[in-house]
């Protein structure tokens, strides 16, 4: 084989060596850059669900429900509100939506200036009596926090649980 074509051969296996590392190393650039959004979402996911959980089960009186006050629980809408809107561009939409919607169903927003929002509650319902039943001492300014008007189902309220929760799973990148 003549010189010039060892070397032209040479010449283009380098050259497709150079070009195949290029291209490796681009596409591990992105596998790592995909792997720290999907820990971030997962850092959200485990500083978000909890606190959904714990408004859940203070409105359908399960769980450990008899943990938690109302001012707890007021305080734990205000931190997941800002959890929410600091990571939202990091989230999808459908679990904004979604979570707006477990929000609307479970508190009563906007009630006037300065006030807290309203917890979509009775504080007596059939599966206990938050005043008795709660392994803190009730207060009875407790019941200024509720708003049982134009009560949601309890459907409704498992609906909107499940509907946040499924479009947080799936917007840390978990699918069913």
């Amino acid at each position: 084989m003549p010189l010039w074509l060892q070397l032209l051969a040479l010449i283009l296996a380098t050259a497709f060596g150079v070009v195949f590392l290029i291209r490796l190393r681009s596409i591990d650039d992105a596998l790592w850059q995909s792997r720290l959004i999907i820990y971030k979402r997962l850092e959200i996911y485990d500083q978000i669900a909890p606190d959904l959980n714990r408004i859940y089960c203070f409105r359908r009186l399960l769980g450990y429900w008899k943990e938690i006050s109302p001012p707890d629980l007021i305080a734990t809408k205000r931190r997941l509100d800002r959890a929410v809107n600091i990571n939202r561009h990091l989230l999808s939409e459908e679990f904004y939506r979604a979570y707006l919607d477990f929000m609307g169903v479970t508190f009563r927003t906007f009630t006037g200036p300065g006030e807290d929002a309203k917890i979509r509650a009775v504080v007596v319902h059939e599966l206990g009596d938050r005043r008795v039943h709660a392994a803190y001492d009730w207060d009875e300014a407790y019941e200024w926090m509720f708003d049982a008007e134009d009560m949601p189902t309890d459907y409704q309220v498992d609906e909107a649980y499940m509907q946040a929760m499924n479009g947080l799973k799936r917007s840390v990148g978990l699918r069913d």
